[in-house]
């Protein structure tokens, strides 16, 4: 008893330390309040930004996946979204296998298909609710080996039925490979000087 009389040695250090640890009682209360509010706020955002992303993107994505799988004759059977690290939306090729590849990890020719199926897939959408306008592209198939330029010249031709389309190359032997593709009549030909 006397040891804890002698505690008490009537100092306001006790009562300073309960309510300093009041205070961070009251800070951990407000703070962990805070962030449920934030996290659930992110989730519900978070949910409204996949819905939009599955109107408006889902319906392109489903067009340009087609359009990549026969671009890379089948190297890639789709496309799909996932998040980065960072929580950033990435584009990702799908292989015949169901491995996952970024678009850093592909080739460039693989990417140069990945850019014109979205090109190609974005106008299509354009195309349903607008007016045709013309599509001029200017040795986009540089990077395409022989089979994926034909496939590219096959899918440009498919749009050629919605919309005007040019095609500028100076590479005669992607003329040759049109030329065999697009029998028929569809292709009209110009040769400009030099």
């Amino acid at each position: 008893e006397e040891t804890e009389l002698r505690a008490m040695d009537g100092s306001s250090e006790a009562a300073a330390a309960a309510e300093d640890a009041a205070q961070l009682l009251a800070r951990i209360g407000e703070r962990a309040e805070r962030y449920a509010r934030l996290k659930v706020a992110s989730m519900v955002l978070r949910r409204e930004i996949d819905r939009y992303r599955e109107e408006n993107q889902a319906p392109i994505l489903t067009v340009a996946s087609g359009i990549f799988q026969r671009l890379t004759c089948g190297s890639f059977d789709a496309l799909t979204t996932d998040y980065s690290d960072s929580d950033e939306p990435v584009l990702i090729g799908v292989r015949p296998t169901g491995d996952h590849v970024r678009v850093e990890g592909m080739s460039d020719g693989s990417r140069d298909q990945l850019y014109l199926a979205l090109r190609l897939a974005s106008l299509e959408r354009y195309l349903d609710a607008n007016e045709p306008m013309p599509f001029i592209v200017d040795d986009i198939l540089i990077k395409f080996d022989d089979e994926r330029g034909r496939a590219a010249l096959e899918a440009l031709h498919e749009l050629s039925r919605r919309t005007q389309v040019i095609f500028f190359t100076h590479h005669e032997h992607l003329t040759q490979i049109a030329q065999e593709a697009l029998s028929g009549g569809d292709m009209t030909l110009h040769r400009l000087g030099n």
